[in-house]
């Protein structure tokens, strides 16, 4: 008897520790050279977005060796995010600018969300990971 009132117990308890992180496939191209690296950002509020790296969510760096990448993330929970990426050919770690503060390096945002003269908007690069893995293409703006 002790053992029929301690099954259920049990699984109340493993039910309730069950994580609920979900994969996130994130897949870039094309890109125009094989130099520098992926800076990656993972925000989960507008006030940060995309300009406070040091208050994202997740931020990642990956070596650029190929035309595309593909960048696997398993440890976000369920919810709204946005993404911002810098290919920094110069591994200087900024968005390099010309004269007039246009772009010269590569980059792009969840969504492809890229405005011509200002930096995307979070609602416009937001989306939602639930529980079942995601998979998602940016492309990169030159």
């Amino acid at each position: 008897m002790i053992i029929n009132s301690f099954i259920p117990l049990l699984f109340a308890l493993v039910s309730f520790n069950l994580d609920t992180q979900t994969q996130l496939e994130i897949e870039i191209g094309e890109f125009r050279n094989e130099k520098g690296h992926i800076l990656l950002s993972v925000f989960d509020n507008a006030e940060d977005y995309p300009r406070n790296a040091k208050n994202a969510v997740l931020n990642k760096k990956v070596k650029v060796n190929q035309k595309f990448h593909t960048i696997s993330i398993n440890d976000l929970p369920e919810g709204e995010y946005a993404i911002v990426f810098l290919h920094d050919e110069n591994g200087n770690e900024e968005m390099d600018t010309n004269f007039v503060g246009a772009p010269e390096e590569g980059y792009g945002a969840s969504n492809d969300a890229v405005n011509m003269f200002s930096a995307p908007k979070y609602e416009e690069a937001k989306f939602t990971l639930g529980t079942e893995p995601l998979k998602i293409k940016m492309k990169i703006f030159y």
